[in-house]
């Protein structure tokens, strides 16, 4: 995500967007995250969080695909589908851009228990900014070579589908402290 904080609004200028379109759709992506962190954290508690986390990923490599239909693939013959097409890209990626956090909490806890948790999200909280910056590194890298964000937006969607993927079938287990508490309310 830092990758869409650092050149979202330059993605969307060089696709010829004027710039408070650009700036104002960067802007939906922090509304819908508030949204998408507040629903699924919510339905994650109802319903389970692995499936949930599983569909907070796919949402975001689908909202990045939308974003790149929005500019049109020539070489499969689709032309640009215009702002209103960003828009909904623009929606999905920050629908569950801020979700992964909530849900990625209550699912470390479920699986690991609490006692753990600080140095399980201390070293998560660690290794981050390093993904971080590299992604915000990357893509201006690739931008410089190729005059385009392509290869970092494709990047992306393989990323989330990897990590979809992993979490889909990493499978529930819950420490028997948890069981045993659940058992007792």
């Amino acid at each position: 995500m830092s990758f869409v904080n650092a050149h979202f609004v330059t993605y969307a200028r060089d696709l010829g967007y004027h710039p408070m379109a650009a700036a104002g759709a960067f802007s939906l992506i922090g509304a819908s995250a508030v949204i998408g962190s507040l629903i699924m954290g919510h339905l994650s508690d109802q319903h389970g969080r692995r499936w949930l986390l599983t569909a907070s990923y796919y949402l975001r490599a689908m909202g990045f695909v939308v974003v790149l239909l929005s500019m049109g693939v020539p070489a499969l013959g689709i032309p640009s589908l215009g702002l209103g097409t960003l828009l909904v890209g623009v929606l999905l990626v920050g629908f569950s851009w801020n979700s992964v956090v909530s849900i990625t909490a209550a699912y470390t806890s479920d699986r690991y228990g609490v006692a753990n948790m600080g140095v399980i999200y201390g070293t998560m909280f660690a290794v981050m900014p390093i993904g971080s910056g590299l992604g915000a590194f990357l893509g201006g890298l690739f931008y410089d070579f190729r005059g385009t964000y392509d290869i970092a937006i494709w990047s992306n969607i393989v990323l989330l589908i990897a990590a979809m993927t992993l979490v889909a079938f990493r499978g529930e287990r819950r420490p028997p402290e948890l069981r045993a508490a659940e058992a007792a309310a």
